[in-house]
C-alpha cells in the first residue's frame, strides 16, 4: 500500500524545494539571458553552509568537544540525535540562521562570480559556471571538515522535538512552501520592474543595451547575486529535510541543473508561473516513480532510469512541438500598460 499522506507531503516539499530553483533560473536565463549551468553549485553551497553550521554548533552549543569528538564519526551523530529533541529554540534558530548565511553567502559567491564569466564571453558562460560547480563537488568530496564522501549526517531538524512524524513534516512542508511563495513573489516583483525590462533589453540585445548606457556587467551581477541567493535557500531547506547532505553525484551534481532547466523548458522560459509548473510535473514524476516502482515490484530499472527517460521524452516533445513551453512569456503588468487597456477598451466600448 501506498502512502498517500506521506506520498503528498513528499512530493510538495520536494516541489517547494525545486520550486525555488526553477523561478531563479528562470529569472536568471529567461528573463536576463544568463545561462547558468551551475545551479546545483549554488544549491549544494548553501546545503553545505547550512549543515555544517548547524552540526558543529549544536555540538559547541552542547559542550561538546568537536576536536575530539567529530560531528561526522559514530559518537557524534548519536549526540546530535540525542541532543536534538531537547532544546526547540536552538534548534529553530540554527535554521533561521542558516538560511540567512547561506542566501548572504551563495549570493556574494553569485555576484563575483558574475564578472569572470563575462570575460568568457556568452557562449562560455554556462560551461564556466558548470566547471565550477564540479570542482566545489570534487572539493567536498576529499575535504575532511566537510566529512568527505560520507557526507554530513544527522543534521538537526528544526522540528526535532515534535514526537508526531507527520506534524513535524507537515509543519516543515509549510515552512518551504512559505520560502516558495516568497521567492515568487520577490521574482515577479523584480520581472515587473524597471529593473526586469532592462534586464529583458539585455537578453535580447546586450549590445543595444550597452549603447544605451546600461550598466549590463553589474546588472547581471545583481541577477547572480538575487538567483545565487535563493539556490542557497533550496540547498538549506533540502539539507534540513533530509537530514543529511552528501556530495553524491544526483544530489549536487549536474543532473540537478538539468532537471531544473527541463522544468522551465518545459513549463515555458520567461515565465515565472511556467516555472512553478515545470516543478509541479517533474517533482510529481519524480516522487510517483519512487512511492510506485517498489509496490510494484519493478526491479529491471531503477526509478533513476525511468525518470531520465521520461524528462528526456518531454524535453523533446516541448522543443518540437511547443517551443515557447507551456506557458508562453507574458506581458509586462506596468501601470502605463494597465493604463492603456483601459483606455483601449474605452475607445472600443465607445
Amino acid at each position: 500500500m501506498i502512502d498517500l499522506v506521506g506520498f503528498l507531503i513528499s512530493w510538495l516539499t520536494f516541489l517547494g524545494i525545486y520550486g525555488i530553483l526553477a523561478i531563479s533560473l528562470n529569472f536568471e536565463s529567461g528573463t536576463s539571458g544568463v545561462t547558468n549551468f551551475g545551479k546545483a553549485f549554488f544549491y549544494g553551497l548553501g546545503a553545505y553552509i547550512g549543515a555544517s553550521l548547524t552540526v558543529y554548533l549544536f555540538l559547541l552549543l552542547n559542550n561538546i568537544d568537536v576536536s575530539k569528538v567529530s560531528p561526522f564519526d559514530v559518537e557524534g551523530i548519536v549526540y546530535l540525535g540525542q541532543f536534538a529533541t531537547k532544546n526547540p529554540l536552538l534548534n529553530i534558530g540554527l535554521f533561521v540562521l542558516s538560511l540567512l548565511l547561506a542566501f548572504i553567502v551563495a549570493g556574494i559567491v553569485g555576484y563575483l562570480l558574475s564578472y569572470p564569466i563575462i570575460r568568457v564571453g556568452p557562449a562560455f558562460v554556462g560551461f564556466t559556471l558548470l566547471s565550477t560547480g564540479e570542482l566545489f563537488r570534487i572539493f567536498v568530496l576529499h575535504y575532511k571538515p566537510l566529512g568527505e564522501s560520507k557526507g554530513i549526517m544527522s543534521i538537526p531538524h528544526p522540528f526535532a522535538w515534535i514526537p508526531n512524524p507527520t506534524v513535524r513534516t507537515a509543519l516543515y512542508l509549510a515552512v518551504v512552501l512559505g520560502f516558495l511563495a516568497l521567492a515568487y513573489f520577490v521574482f515577479n516583483r523584480l520581472y515587473n520592474s524597471p529593473l526586469g525590462r532592462t534586464l529583458r533589453a539585455v537578453r535580447d540585445d546586450e549590445v543595444a543595451a550597452l549603447c544605451l548606457g546600461k550598466h549590463v556587467p553589474k546588472l547581471k551581477a545583481t541577477v547572480l547575486f538575487i538567483g545565487s541567493g535563493f539556490a542557497g535557500i533550496a540547498g538549506v531547506l533540502l539539507a534540513f529535510y533530509l537530514g543529511s547532505i552528501s556530495p553524491t553525484y544526483d544530489m549536487i551534481g549536474p543532473p540537478v541543473t538539468f532537471n531544473v532547466w527541463a522544468m522551465i523548458i518545459l513549463g515555458g522560459m520567461g515565465n515565472l508561473t511556467g516555472s512553478i509548473l515545470g516543478a509541479i510535473i517533474f517533482t510529481f514524476l519524480d516522487r510517483l516513480l519512487i512511492f510506485v516502482t517498489p509496490n510494484l515490484g519493478i526491479t529491471v530499472f531503477s526509478p533513476d532510469y525511468i525518470r531520465g527517460f521520461l524528462v528526456g521524452f518531454l524535453i523533446v516533445a516541448v522543443l518540437l512541438f511547443r517551443p515557447q513551453g507551456i506557458l508562453k512569456e507574458g506581458k509586462i503588468e506596468t501601470t502605463a500598460w494597465k493604463v492603456y487597456e483601459e483606455e483601449a477598451k474605452g475607445e472600443k466600448s465607445g
